[in-house]
């Protein structure tokens, strides 16, 4: 793709400040317009060292009210971000709706710097490029507007740009050993971005290559794509024809694979199963201090009806664990600026660094949940959830090498109700009560379809359901503690 642009594009001055000045007053309507219909934009400026980035954010930004967008220089990751998976930081930096985001460099950047250095770096490569796929796929799906440039400069221009910048006392601090060395293996580098640019060019997420040579050349052709996208994109809005992408195609399963009882086959008395928790909880302080030692972190996603015993469950987990090691993600409706953002956004904040469990109070299974049952969000939002939350789980135990282990906790619904009713009637347990439970219940078996068709379509080998029976809530706590063990084992 790159070999194939001409680099002896030009374009003399008074066309450039003619075109400059129209192309700015256009991008601030589409600005104002992009926060009237809230759709959110991100635009991702990628090239050579020396190839005009910088310029290129400084001529779009002027365009634009500075209270309307947000400019990310993507540079070396923090400790912090470092020991998160790769996407994570770039996660929390999605556009709400109706703002532009800028990346003056991105995941691009990061992935060549840091995995085509690997012995089997065209694999990882590879991995990378999917995982990319995935992310800018599920923004867009999303209604996110996302564009893409590469500035493409020839091996000389560049060395010409950076004995410039060298020669100048201002700019010579700019130019260190590394970027030497990067211009040293230009031509090795040259069909990596080359390949990695094809692989990531989509529909959803198109790269424009700019022959970027030419300093005002390439400005003017970065305004005119994102002038010509945007107006497209506003045009469809207005005509209610927002572009999204279609769901998945999946058969919807007919009955989930996953067994749902409430009560446990083999009854055990209130005394017996408290000595095996009591041992499973020491066993589980061993197990918790080694994956702290060996960097391992695991997430732990606690789902269920109402009353069915989640709390308590978690708190018998955690009874011996080390508070410093682990957190609980307790989950409620989303706030008003949560609402603007990609839902899995929330959630992947609060995902664990090596060693630490991070345990989920309810979670993003919301989305095919409450907000499929409550109809909060459209359909096609949730049917689309199903792999979006497959792909979210694979990415984590892949960029991670932790673990997912998701309960289901399940209960007959004459439990739920004696459940309620102690909790009406019990006044240290009446805060637990509330009026949305009761309208719950009333939507249960429209809740126990889509409990359903969550265990089926998102029991992966990867992150699999376990559906825990809940009638018996000590029985409950034994086997939630016992399959946390038995997956902490086989991340050891």
């Amino acid at each position: 793709m790159l070999d194939k642009l001409d680099l002896t594009k030009t374009t003399d001055e008074t066309k450039y400040e003619a075109a400059l000045e129209e192309y700015k007053d256009r991008l601030g309507v589409l600005q104002r317009t992009l926060r009237e219909k809230k759709i959110p934009t991100m635009i991702v400026i990628e090239g050579w060292n020396a190839s005009g980035i910088t310029m290129a954010v400084h001529e779009i930004v002027h365009a634009l009210d500075p209270r309307g967008y947000t400019l990310y220089k993507t540079d070396k990751p923090t400790e912090e971000e470092r020991v998160h998976p790769f996407l994570w930081r770039f996660w929390l930096r999605i556009p709400p709706r109706g703002r532009i985001t800028i990346f003056a460099r991105s995941w691009y950047t990061r992935v060549i710097a840091e995995e085509s250095h690997k012995p089997s770096w065209e694999k990882s490569l590879k991995g990378r490029a999917r995982q990319i796929n995935t992310f800018e796929r599920q923004l867009a799906d999303d209604g996110t507007v996302i564009m893409k440039f590469f500035l493409h400069i020839t091996k000389a221009e560049q060395k010409s740009r950076l004995e410039g910048r060298e020669g100048n006392p201002l700019t010579a601090c700019l130019v260190t050993p590394s970027i030497w060395n990067l211009h040293h293996h230009y031509d090795d580098a040259l069909p990596v971005f080359d390949d990695f640019i094809q692989k990531t060019d989509t529909p959803y997420a198109p790269w424009t290559l700019v022959e970027a040579t030419d300093r005002k050349y390439a400005i003017l052709k970065v305004y005119a794509t994102i002038i010509k996208t945007l107006e497209k994109r506003c045009e469809a809005a207005e005509d209610g024809k927002t572009r999204k992408q279609k769901p998945l195609e999946m058969a919807k399963p007919k009955k989930s694979p996953v067994k749902r009882h409430s009560h446990p086959d083999k009854v055990l008395t209130k005394e017996e199963l408290q000595e095996t928790l009591s041992q499973l909880q020491v066993e589980m302080l061993e197990l918790h201090y080694l994956l702290f030692k060996r960097r391992i972190p695991l997430i732990i996603v606690y789902e269920g009806w109402d009353a069915a015993g989640k709390g308590g469950n978690i708190t018998r987990v955690t009874r011996f664990m080390n508070p410093l090691g682990y957190y609980v993600v307790p989950v409620a409706a989303p706030t008003e600026h949560e609402k603007e953002l990609h839902y899995l956004r929330r959630f992947i904040q609060y995902f664990p660094i090596g060693g630490d469990i991070a345990i989920f109070d309810r979670s993003w299974y919301g989305r095919v949940l409450v907000e499929r049952v409550e109809k909060i969000c459209p359909e096609p939002d949730w049917q689309r959830a199903y792999q979006e939350i497959n792909e979210m789980e694979e990415e984590f135990v892949y960029s991670s090498r932790g673990g997912i282990v998701k309960f289901w906790l399940e209960i007959s619904k004459e439990e739920q109700l004696k459940r309620f009713n102690e909790r009406a009637s019990d006044p240290k347990k009446v805060y637990k009560i509330t009026e949305e439970d009761w309208r719950n219940r009333e939507k249960w078996d429209q809740y126990n379809e889509a409990v359903d068709e969550m265990l089926a379509r998102t029991s992966t080998e990867i992150a699999p359901w376990t559906v825990v029976e809940s009638d018996d809530k000590w029985f409950a706590r034994v086997k939630a503690l016992r399959t946390i063990i038995a997956a902490a084992h086989r991340l050891l």
